[in-house]
């Protein structure tokens, strides 16, 4: 395994590959907030992404330091985001879309992608200086 096929890399990848997906379905439910009929959408990847990096118990696994430790890191590919169609109560015209949890749940949503940008950059930039750094 390469270090940036580190199981840190790829988690983070994949976090924010459904960070997006969420951004998706928060930025769809604000689109049609006055849509008819319309049903809110709601994405949770969360607990399923904590699940595959613990070791079984609720917390975060080690980084192995030996090809022959157990990893979680396989697991990790699995995640996928689970869309659900939400039963909160309606208005009258059938929508159930409420903006200002959306409003909230969309900066939130932001919020944790921007600091997985500023992880995986950080990350990068550790490598790229281990790369250029003047070894004497």
């Amino acid at each position: 395994m390469s270090m940036i096929d580190s199981k840190e890399i790829l988690s983070l990848e994949k976090f924010l590959d459904l960070s997006l997906t969420k951004q998706a379905a928060i930025s769809s439910n604000i689109a049609n907030v006055n849509t008819p009929n319309y049903k809110a959408r709601k994405v949770n990847f969360e607990d399923e992404l904590k699940k595959a990096l613990s070791d079984g118990n609720g917390e975060i696994s080690l980084k192995t330091t030996n090809n022959k430790h157990i990893s979680a890191g396989g697991k990790v590919a699995n995640v996928s985001p689970e869309v659900e169609i939400s039963s909160e109560p309606a208005r009258p015209d059938g929508n159930n879309v409420d903006l200002e949890k959306e409003m909230v749940d969309l900066t939130k949503n932001n919020i944790k992608y921007n600091l997985g940008v500023q992880v995986i950059t950080k990350l990068f930039k550790n490598i790229e200086f281990a790369i250029t750094s003047d070894r004497r």
